[in-house]
């Protein structure tokens, strides 16, 4: 993948951050205001999630300590790759602004915003943004291991 598009992926995860937020600006601003394409399946909803994946209950304190340290790991990591492993750069990117994303409300709000109903959960851009560079880093993990060949093993190597 050529240098021009990972700035294309880089600019395409950061446009998705500032839409999230906008969103979710949308979203506070109005908490009673509902839309759906399939009535109770597929459209807006506000719900403030104090949980975390899946709404999963969790303190908020903690996410607000654990977040920078596990960000800066993945700045790290996408530092390491952004020349070497386009994949995994752009999957990280996406992951990077999503987490971002949901932060920013944690710390503003203490809640992450969802605005998007889909089926029976509440969601956001900035989980599809996680769960699409996480599908990036899948991707780009099944290649690498199905393109390398295998490592020998120690007995292979002793009778050699």
């Amino acid at each position: 993948m050529k240098q021009t598009s990972h700035w294309i992926a880089f600019s395409a995860s950061g446009f998705f951050l500032f839409l999230d937020q906008i969103l979710k600006y949308l979203a506070r601003m109005n908490p009673d205001f509902t839309s759906y394409i399939i009535p109770r399946w597929l459209g807006w909803e506000y719900l403030p999630n104090p949980g975390i994946a899946f709404s999963i209950p969790f303190p908020n304190w903690l996410i607000l300590v654990l977040t920078p340290p596990i960000l800066l790991w993945l700045g790290i990591l996408l530092a390491k790759n952004i020349g070497q492993r386009p994949m995994v750069a752009i999957g990280l990117a996406f992951i990077i602004d999503g987490a971002i994303s949901n932060y920013i409300d944690r710390m503003l709000f203490g809640v992450t915003i969802d605005y998007l109903r889909v089926l029976t959960g509440v969601i956001n851009i900035a989980d599809i943004m996680i769960a699409v560079g996480a599908a990036f880093l899948l991707r780009s993990y099944r290649e690498a291991s199905t393109l390398s060949p295998p490592s020998p093993t120690s007995s292979e190597t002793k009778g050699a």
